[in-house]
């Protein structure tokens, strides 16, 4: 009885020490505590990550994506309270002008998608192509058409989820406009436009330097600050090319729109 008495103690301390490593204590942003356990991917994720990686790479994405998720949640809370003080709000009509330049976006989508399809006809009818080009042709055009077939459905009236995820997006964005106005830096874009990366390092040190927050792991710590540094492959913005004077939703409907007509 004592032995297995023994053995459930121990058993006991291992799963204690388990849960506080899970839970360990990485960083605090203003009243929240975050542990490493809140920065896991979705069991979604991992999923998708175990399929299409080794485990050797695996391995090393399960950790550098909680790297990732501090950065994130960091910038997020203290983007939050930025807003918060500065009084910044998103009226209903600039949400409705978000979705009216998304059906614009997709209005373009489907030209250009009609023109690539009568541009593959034309290409299949010069009778030019070899069997296999014909193949390829086919598959491209299948492809066309479906997306075609999609696009040329009436746009769903925005739930109200989607009204607020695009108000979230426009609040974002206005964060990203003022920061960038009052530090500059560095700004890379991606298909969600332009990203001061620059600015959000540099607010970040700031609100350390006041210590509304504080990151207490070192090997975090440490990758927090690489992950807000663009490395040599980043896809950096020459200066003269940055515009935060208008939404990237705005700017990437123009520029669409101004290729269209050249």
């Amino acid at each position: 009885m004592r032995i297995r008495t023994a053995i459930a103690v121990v058993a006991l301390l291992l799963g204690m020490q388990t849960t506080v490593f899970s839970q360990k204590h990485v960083a605090r942003v203003l009243q929240t505590t975050i542990n490493s356990k809140d920065l896991e991917p979705s069991a979604e994720m991992k999923k998708q990550a175990e399929q299409q990686l080794t485990v050797a790479n695996y391995k090393k994405w399960a950790t550098d994506v909680k790297y990732i998720n501090l950065a994130s949640k960091v910038l997020e809370i203290l983007q939050a309270q930025f807003v918060k003080d500065k009084g910044i709000s998103v009226a209903a009509n600039e949400v409705d002008s978000f979705f009216d330049y998304s059906t614009k976006a997709r209005d373009i989508q489907k030209s250009q998608a009609q023109q690539a399809l009568g541009e593959l006809n034309s290409k299949v009818a010069s009778g030019k192509l070899t069997a296999q080009e014909k193949e390829q042709a086919a598959g491209i055009k299948k492809q066309i058409e479906q997306q075609l077939s999609v696009l040329s459905q009436p746009a769903p009236k925005p739930t109200q989820k989607e009204r607020e995820y695009a108000e979230k997006i426009v609040r974002t964005w206005k964060f990203d406009q003022m920061v960038y106005k009052q530090y500059g830096g560095p700004v890379t874009a991606n298909q969600m436009g332009f990203q001061p990366v620059g600015a959000y390092k540099k607010f970040l040190e700031d609100e350390e330097k006041k210590k509304t927050f504080e990151i207490t792991d070192g090997s975090y710590k440490k990758k927090f600050w690489e992950i807000l540094t663009p490395g040599k492959n980043a896809n950096l913005v020459p200066p003269d090319k940055v515009n935060f004077n208008k939404p990237w939703w705005v700017l990437m409907v123009e520029m669409a729109q101004a290729g269209g007509k050249k």
